[in-house]
């Protein structure tokens, strides 16, 4: 059923990561900050006023603060016995990302009271296994509660509930939320955080025109911070000073010394500009700071950041900033970057750095610890707000080499390390990952749902052995990656995908994906002996991938070093007869089947014309730079720079050298 929630308090186990407010003060308001604020939540929760608002919503916006001041109110309705059950969303851990735990787990917060209550809770759980949201809520919430309402003003607490999925995702939860609401008795109040999100608003509006006795309106208390009002500013300064007095006690005690004064009060004043409200920005740049060895120095470079005109702005400034000192430390690499935050932000649940260093096969802790102003690592690797989740993600904001796709062929269905105490394993009926067993290999599916490609090449999925496919790309060119694989006949085939993400997500997916189908175009007209023939497609990882033989002895360059007896006069003679059926650029793209004979192979990303079997180059894109004339690398020439037929006569000389010497110093010299 597609809108149905399960969950048994008395089998399932607890959620992941779910800490009770108790034990997040450390994170919850300064004490003497958002004194407004709060006066003003406690007042509402504990008004007996039949007529007062019985939902109280926060939305600001993102890195305002709001989750800071749900925690707040966690803990001192906990400590004055009113909290009810409350829920924390959050988008990188699975079991809170959506809202099909929601009900479950806020019921069993309500059965802790043990009692009367506890024992209907349990029987309406067994008796409601899998039912909708709404037939959840109420056996397992209203009902209970109705029967057995707190005498006092009590709260069930939502904290982030933009976090919970699309809008689509969590609509049969608000559905729910706007039915049952107004049936739960007087005493029972319901506070939500969120950004401003449009399908919440409409929800809440459909609230207030519900009522419980058809007598009155059930209106919604909606409350935002000023973040330019004089208490906000009032509290950033005093979080301000909290933060840097931390900083420079640690710093002094390792031996760095520093001002009397530091920051001065003119410094905290500019940082208080600089925040432009968000509490967020102040963390993140406290973080900065705190991780620099030359704290007054990290101070200076963010003081000398430009003011800018709204709090988003200035939080994506930081982060810029942020991101272009890491690149610059020694230890920071740029692939392991992508491939880090790749499944940082994809995986199910948070990673260590131990896990992720052994899912990308490579030491993943020097890269983090550059990134540690915007990522958490004790003990699990998370960001350190979902705005820069979305920063990174955002090509119009991020720099396109920090850009990280939405989704990747590699990471859509990665198999990732994963702690079997962190949660079950996952069944996959493609089979299991050889390397880290119960973990899902990449994905197979039908072409059907690229209709535009569908036509050009034979659909194979079905014809490939899902068990086969390689944990890892096989090989990682300039623009895709090569997955090795075998044909249910047990032949060993590849699987090309382009890589959404790096360099290229600044292009688009819309337009990889159009790149894609020209590439098949191509690819499908084209039979030589000497180019790699395309076997069929297939959808994988959620792209389009392209199928054609492996290539058992590897590219050109591998093969004439591993094998130097190898007849090089017939390799070279391949190759031309190759490109003058087809122009290509770059040694790079030429592979050796397994009798030896050279095939050419990529003919995407660059435009063929067809009358003439010409390429002409994009701005985006370029062959390999060591077999380019200088018009092809000089940026100056760009604008005309097209790849001829000289220039690919002048790579194929190239090519020759390479095959010769045996090596690659060849083409330097």
């Amino acid at each position: 059923m597609e809108n149905s929630v399960t969950g048994d308090p008395s089998t399932d186990p607890p959620l992941l990561y779910v800490v009770p407010p108790t034990l997040q003060l450390e994170q919850a308001c300064l004490p003497g900050t958002r004194q407004s604020i709060l006066a003003i939540i406690n007042d509402w929760l504990n008004s007996t006023d039949i007529a007062s608002s019985k939902v109280l919503w926060l939305a600001d916006i993102s890195g305002s603060g709001k989750s800071a001041v749900a925690r707040h109110v966690g803990y001192t309705a906990t400590q004055s016995n009113q909290l009810l059950c409350s829920f924390f969303f959050k988008r990188d851990i699975e079991q809170q990302a959506s809202t099909s735990r929601v009900i479950s787990s806020m019921s069993r917060e309500l059965a802790r009271a043990d009692g009367p209550i506890a024992a209907e809770i349990a029987q309406a759980v067994l008796s409601t296994r899998e039912v909708r949201y709404i037939e959840a809520f109420h056996s397992q919430i209203t009902a209970p509660l109705n029967r057995h309402p707190p005498e006092r003003p009590s709260l069930i607490l939502i904290d982030a509930l933009d976090e919970s999925g699309t809008p689509a995702e969590r609509a049969h939860f608000l559905d729910a939320l706007v039915r049952e609401v107004p049936l739960l008795p007087s005493t029972v109040k319901v506070m939500l955080t969120s950004k401003p999100a449009q399908d919440i608003d409409d929800a809440l509006n459909r609230l207030s025109t519900v009522t419980a006795d058809d007598d009155d309106e059930l209106e919604v208390y909606r409350l935002t911070f000023d973040v330019y009002g004089q208490d906000n500013r009032r509290d950033l300064r005093k979080y301000i000073s909290h933060c840097f007095e931390r900083i420079a006690r640690l710093k002094r005690s390792n031996g760095i010394p520093l001002p009397t004064s530091w920051p001065s009060n003119q410094q905290r004043q500019s940082l208080v500009a600089h925040a432009n409200g968000l509490f967020l920005w102040v963390t993140v740049a406290a973080d900065y700071v705190a991780c620099a060895n030359d704290p007054e120095q990290a101070l200076e470079e963010l003081l000398a950041l430009q003011n800018r005109p709204n709090p988003e702005a200035a939080i994506d400034t930081l982060y810029k900033h942020i991101l272009r000192s890491a690149e610059s430390n020694p230890d920071f690499n740029l692939p392991t970057y992508h491939d880090v935050l790749d499944l940082v932000l994809l995986a199910p649940n948070p990673m260590t750095v131990d896990e992720i260093s052994i899912t990308i096969r490579r030491d993943a802790a020097p890269t983090v610890w550059c990134l540690m102003p915007v990522l958490s690592a004790a003990p699990f690797v998370r960001v350190v707000h979902q705005s820069f989740r979305e920063y990174i993600r955002d090509s119009q904001k991020c720099d396109s080499r920090f850009l990280i796709s939405r989704g990747t062929p590699i990471l859509d269905e990665a198999e990732i390390a994963r702690s079997p105490a962190q949660i079950k394993p996952r069944q996959n009926s493609l089979g299991n990952n050889t390397i880290y067993p119960g973990f899902p290999l990449p994905c197979l599916a039908t072409v059907a749902s690229y209709p535009e490609a569908e036509h050009l090449a034979p659909d194979v999925g079905d014809q490939i052995d899902p068990k086969s496919i390689s944990p890892h790309p096989a090989a990682r060119g300039a623009f895709g990656d090569i997955w090795r694989a075998k044909h249910i006949d047990g032949r060993e085939i590849a699987i090309k995908s382009i890589r959404l993400y790096g360099a290229l997500a600044s292009i688009g997916r819309h337009k990889l994906q159009k790149s894609s189908v020209q590439e098949l175009t191509v690819w499908s007209k084209l039979k030589h002996p000497n180019v790699l023939s395309l076997l069929g497609i297939c959808v994988f990882g959620g792209e389009i991938g392209m199928v054609s033989e492996w290539m058992p002895n590897g590219n050109v360059t591998e093969y004439v070093v591993n094998h130097p007896d190898t007849d090089k006069l017939k390799l070279n003679a391949d190759i031309a007869a190759g490109l003058a059926y087809l122009h290509n650029a770059g040694v790079g793209n030429v592979v050796i089947d397994a009798d030896g004979t050279a095939r050419l192979v990529d003919f995407g990303l660059a435009k063929l014309t067809e009358e003439t079997l010409k390429f002409s180059t994009t701005s985006a894109q370029r062959g390999t730079t060591r077999w380019m004339p200088h018009e092809l690398m000089n940026p100056a020439e760009e604008s005309k720079a097209v790849i001829t037929f000289a220039s690919d006569i002048y790579a194929l000389g190239m090519t020759f050298l390479v095959v010769i010497f045996n090596a690659l110093d060849a083409g330097r010299n």
